[in-house]
């Protein structure tokens, strides 16, 4: 025997929608077919939302939502790259070390109120040999009878490094890469140093020292 449908009047409130919508169901013994009403269609901006799903009597309607998580991109290796990017060349070593220096020689060589060191280890510093001769050198004394070989870029004046010569004339175990110059450098845990002459105020929370610290990565200490 055919039954009559049966108009049933559903609302429904959906998180995130400005006013709750109607559904209509015809109902007859063997199947429930919903249909919406046609005065109410979801905005193509609310797309993400979830819709009620229908299937027959015999099975159940479910909802699955994706989360998604942004990636971060991971620098493989960290790149040189001069102000004109003449000087451009990656580095293969690791990360010793970094300070902030705010000695009045390093205030003048960045000019600026200090100087960044990344240190990393000679033996694993190479400047490829087309960039060679597009770099210039000036020396200068440092303390205890030290010199320090100043390199940067022939045409644009960017200082790229800093290599040490203990007063034997000995070359420091380590280089003095400027960080400004570093793309993909990890920055965080940096260490400040010579604090004494700083013009601008040290974070609070930071690893710092007054002047050099004893224990400075590379720096060899002289018996007395």
């Amino acid at each position: 025997m055919k039954l009559s449908p049966q108009l049933i009047r559903t609302t429904f409130t959906s998180r995130g929608l400005a006013r709750p919508f109607v559904l209509l169901v015809h109902v007859n013994q063997r199947s429930i077919t919903p249909q919406t009403s046609s005065f109410f269609t979801l905005p193509s901006s609310r797309s993400h939302l979830h819709r009620p799903s229908s299937s027959s009597s015999s099975s159940s309607s479910s909802t699955t939502t994706t989360t998604h998580h942004p990636t971060h991109s991971i620098h493989a290796t960290m790149q040189i790259s001069c102000q004109c990017t003449s000087i451009s060349f990656p580095i293969t070593g690791p990360l010793l070390d970094l300070y902030h220096c705010h000695c009045l020689e390093c205030q003048k060589q960045s000019s600026s109120a200090f100087g960044t060191s990344a240190i990393f280890p000679s033996s694993s510093f190479t400047i490829p040999t087309e960039m060679q001769s597009k770099l210039s050198k000036w020396t200068r004394p440092t303390k205890e009878g030290r010199t320090m070989d100043c390199y940067f870029c022939r045409e644009c004046g960017c200082r790229i490094y800093h290599h040490i010569r203990e007063a034997d004339g000995t070359l420091r175990g380590t280089v003095s890469v400027k960080g400004g110059v570093i793309e993909g450098l990890e920055w965080k845990g940096s260490k400040h140093i010579y604090t004494m002459s700083a013009v601008v105020e040290i974070p609070e929370g930071v690893e710092r020292f007054e002047a050099a610290p004893g224990e400075m990565v590379g720096r060899r200490v002289e018996s007395k």
